[in-house]
């Protein structure tokens, strides 16, 4: 019987395990994932997964998502269970300790095109807020994307200017509303930690993932060539997946709240990118006749972690590992 991803990943993520000598998640008996059907969601499960094997956790988990689970469901977990719901249409019954809501599109394509995007950090958070126990923790994904219009000083005291009719606004206004609804709640006494996730990659990610890395994987396997949109001149500071999962849940063990920069450490241009994957694949690099950038892309995604590293501090996987790594998944996903 092949493996389902959630297996793939509960192995692939073992090591994270290794940054715990008591369980993370040990407080929190009912724990609610919504939209755990993408990168951070279907990784964060294994995260789960990897945690109740070592520490022996008796937890019940719920994975939320809109669209249905298939060959993702992990095989024989009587404490796992997966419900197909539109959380901005609809609440969930019961109340949860932990509620880690990284619902919502990441993929600048996807979200350019859909502008009820909006309506997920807005009205899917604050019903997420109903089912979450007085004493509970909530952690919001919020985005880098935050700091679109901004020009420097990236830290999570500030944010970017972003003109409501921006071809980004949908998104980026919705995360914002994410953010104050948030700081809200803290006030109310709530705990609630806010992630501004910086371009995380690695397994997990679909076949029909259109954010940069992604996709120029899937053309070289596929097509074996990638071809440019532009001259790719623009910076990026990518984070391996399991690194986010280990910084995810210090700050849920040390118990900390408000928001924190997650990203990578080193810049690297999107064109030095390509070239790295088309020569680990094999395959031809083409630059284009015509600039054909998607609208709104910033220049230069370079966001501070000062103050995510006085939490933690920890050795980070290498660019050149997590290419091969995330190569590997989507040679693995296109045997499924």
């Amino acid at each position: 019987m092949k493996s389902s991803l959630i297996d793939y990943l509960v192995k692939e993520n073992n090591y994270v395990n290794n940054y715990f000598k008591k369980s993370p998640i040990k407080n929190y008996k009912k724990i609610l994932v919504i939209g755990s059907n993408g990168l951070v969601g279907l990784n964060l499960l294994a995260a789960l997964i990897n945690f109740q094997n070592k520490f022996k956790d008796e937890v019940t988990i719920h994975c939320l998502s809109k669209s249905k689970l298939t060959n993702k469901m992990p095989k024989k977990n009587k404490n796992i269970f997966f419900f197909s719901m539109d959380i901005t249409l609809n609440i969930p019954k019961e109340k949860y300790d932990l509620v880690i809501f990284s619902a919502g599109y990441s993929s600048p394509t996807l979200f350019l095109k859909d502008r009820s995007t909006l309506l997920i950090p807005s009205l899917g958070l604050n019903n997420a807020f109903k089912v979450l126990k007085k004493n509970g923790k909530l952690i919001f994904f919020s985005s880098s994307e935050i700091y679109n219009g901004s020009k420097s000083n990236f830290s999570e005291t500030v944010s970017g200017n972003t003109n409501f009719d921006d071809k980004r606004a949908a998104y980026i206004n919705g995360k914002k509303f994410g953010e104050t609804l948030s700081y809200n709640k803290i006030k109310d006494g709530y705990s609630v930690l806010i992630l501004r996730l910086s371009l995380a990659y690695g397994p997990g990610s679909g076949l029909k993932d259109k954010r940069v890395l992604n996709d120029f994987i899937i053309k070289a396997l596929n097509k074996k060539k990638i071809q440019m949109l532009d001259k790719g001149q623009d910076l990026r500071k990518y984070i391996y997946i399991a690194d986010v999962l280990v910084y995810i849940f210090k700050l849920i063990e040390k118990n900390k709240i408000g928001a924190f920069n997650i990203t990578g450490k080193s810049n690297i241009k999107i064109i030095d990118l390509a070239k790295n994957i088309s020569d680990k694949i094999g395959s031809k690099l083409f630059l284009p006749k015509k600039i054909k950038s998607i609208p709104g892309a910033p220049k230069n995604v370079n966001i501070s972690f000062k103050k995510l590293n006085k939490v933690y501090k920890f050795n980070l996987t290498n660019l050149e590992k997590g290419i091969s790594k995330t190569i590997k998944w989507y040679k693995f996903l296109q045997k499924l």
